[in-house]
């Protein structure tokens, strides 16, 4: 009898003991800081780092995330990586109508503002904090940063611009009100109502043709500008051309005059040449002539017979009759 109560007595202070070091062992998770609080020492302004840690029995321990989060708002499961999510966009103003904004928030809290924070918000850890207060008043803020904007710029090319504002502004509302950094506020998508999609549309389309024409007329511009240019070097090539042309030209009629002019220089070269030895060759004759010689040939040249016709004076008588 005796033992049995001894090891009953035993047992209970075991469990005692396991039920001391289990509620006195609190985790903090990866990625966050944990705030203690106890009753009589209130909140300890040294945070706990990642792991287990033996605090006590008595007291509590709330996480924080340090590391970054992310919050999504918006109308898209996929943007959950689910296929059905509960429509949560953000329906903001805009200059010139309303713009359905499909976001991403990512944020963190800063490591020295969260013992305040338990202070502040009666011991709610971290994701309390945002689930029921944060994301509300990140809502509220967009909302009154967008009507800075117009439709057009949130729609298209100032989407970038846009998302910049919003980081900032929320930047300096939430680090103030909660202790959060947000690193950026990215826009995923941007949805407009039917009316606001076709006029919009339209808006974009005249935009669209107005650069076309204006493109079209720079191409004309440079088309002709090119055109020309072609056609001024064609000119001066062909200008260059003539030019050689008729310097090829100039120089085969003086080739062909300095041959004429050689032919006609060599022809009458060679008449003077045969003329001056005819006369050369009469000279010597003339030379060679007596008057033996002379009255030889005459005889050496008559056939015979006597002259049909004689006279003198003016008186000529044929003598055949």
């Amino acid at each position: 009898m005796r033992k049995g109560v001894i090891c009953l007595l035993i047992g209970i202070v075991a469990l005692a003991g396991a039920t001391y070091t289990v509620k006195s062992i609190k985790h903090v998770g990866q990625g966050e800081v944990g705030v203690v609080w106890t009753a009589r020492s209130g909140v300890k302004e040294t945070t706990l780092a990642p792991g287990w840690h033996f605090v006590g029995p008595l007291a509590r321990v709330k996480n924080y995330p340090v590391s970054q989060q992310q919050i999504v708002f918006s109308n898209n499961p996929e943007d959950y990586g689910e296929k059905e999510h509960a429509d949560w966009h953000i329906d903001a103003p805009a200059d010139g109508g309303m713009v359905k904004l499909n976001m991403t928030v990512n944020y963190n809290f800063l490591n020295d503002k969260v013992t305040a924070l338990y202070a502040r918000f009666n011991g709610m850890d971290g994701e309390s904090i945002v689930e029921s207060m944060v994301q509300n008043s990140i809502i509220a803020y967009v909302k009154e940063v967008t009507p800075q904007f117009s439709v057009m710029d949130i729609y298209s090319d100032k989407r970038a611009e846009v998302a910049t504002a919003i980081t900032d502004y929320l930047n300096g509302k939430l680090r103030n009100e909660y202790g959060i950094n947000i690193s950026s506020a990215l826009i995923i998508d941007v949805q407009l109502d039917d009316a606001l999609y076709a006029k919009i549309q339209a808006k974009e389309q005249a935009k669209q043709d107005a650069e076309k024409a204006e493109l079209d007329k720079k191409t004309a511009i440079a088309v002709a500008e090119k055109e020309q240019e072609i056609a001024r070097r064609t000119a001066e090539k062909e200008k260059e051309v003539a030019l050689i042309q008729a310097e090829q030209e100039k120089q085969k009629a003086e080739i062909q005059a300095e041959q004429k002019k050689i032919q006609a220089e060599g022809e009458a070269q060679a008449i003077k040449i045969k003329a001056e030895a005819q006369a050369e060759a009469n000279q010597q004759i003339a030379n060679s002539l007596t008057p033996e010689l002379l009255e030889k040939t005459k005889y050496d040249k008559w056939n015979g017979e006597v002259p049909k016709v004689q006279g003198t004076g003016a008186t000529i008588v044929d003598i055949t009759e």
